[in-house]
């Protein structure tokens, strides 16, 4: 009997081979969920081409009723990850002119002159917190860039993402103050750019040709503040464990920066931050001799699709040398990220910087600290020691 708890802290730190198990005996597997609050149950994919599928038909697995996993989303501000077209498709334009390529690549002094601060000070110590001490600040002060934020206030708002994403419940007290704090300081900061418009994104949107009431401008701050942060700090401190994991990868990559990009790739693959996204299904839907009745809720499991060996041999392997044409970091279909390109920016600089100062680190393995493995395979703790140069 298959027993398999993605919400079970016992899985966080390594739940592949609970999937591997999945994938061959139970690729549709149902799980009850005791003192449920919306669904009673879900069910969880895992076969790469059936989370492909999955994602490519919105029609068939909604986000309409939310994304997270037993999560009442009237609770939580709305916005674009939580709805299907043609809505979803109106915000996404509005978005997707804003992120431009230029206002990416302009990002990039911004993100590597901080990070190279920041490592400067860590290599004096000799040993820091992947987690606490690099990877949680960089995308905040990218956040700030991006969205012309005050510095100054970045640790609010590094509080309000972890209150808000790294915990068990969504919609906690911690979580729904930090909702109700975010909202007004969003609100307020939509009237002012409404009033004195900069270069920034959030003038961008709210000078659109289409007409948007400060309320959904500001489902877009509360958007790009949680989705510009969570999986990409999480990303980076996976990153600089990955790497310490693989000491002779990450001394081809110091030596050769020319293959960042399918590095970059394989690292995203293997570290597979994002590892599931809900979806709701508005018909029956019968997948390997098991039907999924219309109404009920799927987990999308990214993460075992990343590893699913049938795409991806010998995936528990860092090998910079393949060929990773289609991964699910950032899921697939009309949900893809939007903001993939800034994260891709960010980790490949912040570990690039921290390969030029550091050089060779190790990480303690047995004191990573995992709170969350589904939506985000998220770390609270990971300790370095600096080699000695």
């Amino acid at each position: 009997m298959i027993d398999f708890d993605p919400f079970d802290p016992a899985f966080f730190r390594d739940p592949y081979p609970s999937y591997a198990v999945l994938r061959d005996q139970q690729p549709v597997y149902r799980r009850e969920i005791p003192d449920h609050r919306v669904w009673p149950h879900y069910w969880m994919l895992t076969r790469a081409g059936d989370v492909n599928d999955a994602l490519s038909d919105w029609r068939t697995f909604s986000s309409a009723q939310g994304t997270l996993v037993d999560t009442d989303i009237t609770l939580i501000p709305p916005n674009m990850f939580n709805m299907d077209p043609p809505r979803h498709d109106e915000l996404r334009t509005i978005l997707s002119r804003a992120i431009t390529p230029s206002r990416i690549t302009d990002l990039e002094p911004h993100v590597r002159a901080y990070a190279e601060g920041l490592v400067a000070e860590l290599r004096e110590r000799g040993s820091f917190d992947a987690a606490t001490d690099f990877a949680q600040p960089i995308p905040t002060i990218t956040m700030c860039a991006l969205m012309d934020l005050p510095v100054s206030e970045r640790a609010r708002f590094l509080k309000w993402n972890l209150d808000t994403l790294a915990g068990a419940d969504f919609t906690s007290p911690a979580a729904l103050q930090a909702y109700g704090e975010m909202g007004e300081y969003w609100e307020s900061l939509v009237g002012d750019r409404r009033d004195k418009p900069g270069t920034d994104l959030i003038s961008q949107i709210l000078h659109t040709e289409v007409a948007l009431s400060d309320a959904e401008v500001a489902g877009f701050c509360s958007l790009l503040h949680d989705a510009a942060q969570n999986t990409t700090m999480n990303m980076i401190a996976l990153g600089v464990a990955i790497l310490a994991r693989f000491p002779d990868a990450r001394r081809r990559l110091r030596e050769d920066r020319a293959l960042w990009p399918q590095a970059l790739e394989e690292l995203l693959r293997l570290a597979s931050p994002v590892q599931g996204l809900a979806r709701t299904t508005t018909r029956d839907v019968t997948l390997h001799d098991v039907t999924i009745p219309a109404g009920d809720q799927v987990l999308v499991l990214y993460g075992s699709a990343n590893h699913d060996p049938s795409v991806f041999p010998e995936p528990e392997a860092l090998d910079f040398d393949r060929e990773v044409k289609n991964q699910w970091t950032f899921g697939h279909g009309i949900h893809y990220c939007l903001g993939n390109a800034v994260a891709r920016l960010e980790v490949r600089v912040a570990l690039d910087v921290l390969l030029d100062a550091a050089g060779d680190w190790d990480v303690r393995d047995d004191e990573i600290e995992f709170v969350q493995l589904v939506p985000t395979r998220c770390i609270a703790k990971a300790p370095v020691e600096l080699a000695a140069r």
